[in-house]
């Protein structure tokens, strides 16, 4: 008896939103009481959404949230890096919250090393749609 045909099969990949991900997110921060923290993105569509959000999540909670300010960072005029490491070194959070693709997070963590903004002492959430899809972890 031959085997049965196998149909193909279909595979479904489902991501969380940008919502879902950042009120997990805060409850994390609550959860270390982390309250203070800073908003970083780039110019990835969505990013002002992503803004837009925080300042919902923070200002409808009662949580004492110290919320120290948004960078925007323009990555595709700025290829040697130097105005992100110094607009990531006016960030005075110790935790911060990146909106950005995955090509464009390696870009920022390379200029946050470099800054010496990467190390112990600093904690970074980084939300985005497309960041998983790869086998292969980032260098930074």
């Amino acid at each position: 008896v031959p085997p049965p045909q196998e149909k193909g099969s279909t595979f479904l990949q489902l991501g969380s939103s940008t919502e879902q991900q950042l009120q997990v997110i805060f409850e994390v921060l609550e959860e270390y009481d982390w309250t203070s923290f800073a908003v970083v993105t780039t110019l990835l569509p969505g990013y002002e959404d992503f803004v837009d959000y925080v300042e919902v999540l923070t200002d409808s909670s009662f949580i004492g949230w110290e919320h120290r300010g948004v960078v925007t960072l323009n990555l595709t005029d700025d290829p040697e890096g130097a105005r992100t490491r110094r607009q990531l070194r006016e960030v005075t959070a110790q935790i911060r919250l990146l909106y950005c693709s995955r090509e464009e997070a390696e870009a920022v963590f390379r200029a946050a090393r470099d800054a010496g903004l990467a190390g112990p002492g600093y904690v970074w959430f980084v939300v985005g749609t497309n960041l998983g899809g790869s086998e292969q972890l980032p260098e930074h």
